[in-house]
């Protein structure tokens, strides 16, 4: 099984649980040509762009149909590849999620960038010389459709980047996506320590595009797209998707669903806090609350009281205990108590991959997966 790299806090030692939150807090296809417009330009041609969920579509229930234990909500498609494209010529001026108005005489070339804005510059078809990222490039789920070809590491671990590398690759800009909450720009700072930004700002300007905390769909539209015909393809098919998953969840309001970690308790989501859930909310879908959160986004369950979650589909993190390949059918053997969980019970479980929709393609994609699950779930907790 693949270790996680946990994330450290920069001023203090979390645990486990409360650095995964935060990385949460701060932060997965099909064919194209089926959906509408593509989303909106960002000044100077630049494109950055990022994503979390998309399923597939699916209508009416017989008795035979049953959820698919092994979709892949995080699968990757041939529209997570696009080409290459021709920069804007002329200046590049943007003002970043820190109010910073970023002006440059040319279009920036040697773009250094994290991994969420890496993935999504690369989605609209624009490589950056470089790439920091939490893991190993080649093991980050969030770049595991992205063609990593030639593209340098400078930064491999939470919190790390390598700044004399990074000069001696002469960058013309920084990325980095920016999260208000903690202050952080690229998992590098805190709102009470911005050194390393302010070090690498010496290199090159710095850009931190706006991660929307309440809702992964705008902060795709934080990025900005080069408004290609294939972008505006890729766009239309998530339109598509949100509106399908629209219209199963409303046929669906007598099932509840639950965010849910199992670990040394069940650690259980306040859907509220997670800006894929706020989506998936906000287009339809009926959502376990629990009383109150431990730490602004779990509610730690001990398995003797799990049976008091009423839930009719489970969304499994899928870092089952730091597990690379979790199989949701092997789940309740490893937490016996998780089956009190009606959902669970009754395998109505989907895994759920958090922070690895930094595309319309791979949103679009799970999407799908759960409107799939969600069209076949039944109704199994008491009415």
């Amino acid at each position: 099984a693949r270790t996680r790299v946990w994330p450290f806090d920069l001023v203090g030692s979390p645990s486990i649980i409360e650095r995964e939150s935060e990385r949460m807090s701060s932060t997965r296809i099909r064919t194209m040509g089926r959906y509408g417009t593509g989303p909106r330009a960002l000044t100077g041609g630049i494109a950055v762009l990022v994503l979390l969920a998309a399923a597939a579509c699916s209508s009416g229930t017989t008795d035979t149909e049953v959820v698919d234990l092994n979709a892949n909500p995080a699968a990757c498609g041939e529209n997570d590849l696009v080409d290459a494209v021709d920069r804007a010529s002329g200046p590049f001026t943007y003002t970043d999620g820190r109010g910073r108005t970023i002006s440059l005489d040319a279009q920036p070339t040697r773009i250094i960038a994290d991994e969420e804005s890496a993935a999504a510059l690369m989605s609209y078809g624009i490589r950056p010389i470089a790439i920091w990222s939490t893991t190993p490039m080649s093991t980050s789920p969030i770049l595991s459709c992205s063609d990593l070809t030639g593209i340098e590491s400078v930064g491999e671990s939470w919190g790390t980047f390598d700044v004399e590398k990074a000069a001696s690759l002469e960058p013309d800009l920084v990325i980095g996506e920016y999260n208000p909450r903690f202050g952080q720009f690229g998992k590098l700072t805190t709102t009470a320590d911005s050194s390393k930004a302010d070090t690498i700002d010496q290199l090159a300007p710095t850009l931190g595009v706006t991660l929307d905390t309440t809702s992964t769909a705008q902060t795709i539209e934080n990025y900005a797209d080069l408004d290609t015909p294939q972008l505006a393809d890729i766009k239309a098919e998530f339109d598509a998707a949100v509106a399908n998953f629209e219209k199963v969840a409303s046929e669906s309001q007598d099932l509840t669903s639950v965010g849910v970690w199992p670990l040394d308790v069940a650690y259980v989501l306040d859907p509220s806090a997670d800006p894929d859930f706020s989506d998936y909310q906000r287009w339809g879908l009926k959502m376990y609350t629990p009383d109150g959160t431990d730490d602004g986004y779990w509610k730690k369950v001990s398995w003797e009281n799990v049976s008091t979650i009423d839930a009719d589909v489970a969304f499994v993190y899928h870092d089952v205990a730091n597990a690379a390949d979790v199989k949701l059918a092997d789940i309740p053997s490893r937490y016996p108590a998780f089956d009190t969980i009606a959902a669970v019970d009754k395998q109505q479980m989907v895994l759920w991959d958090y922070g690895a929709n930094k595309s319309y393609s791979r949103y679009t994609n799970t999407i799908d997966i759960y409107a799939d699950a969600l069209s076949k779930a039944k109704k199994v907790t008491p009415e």
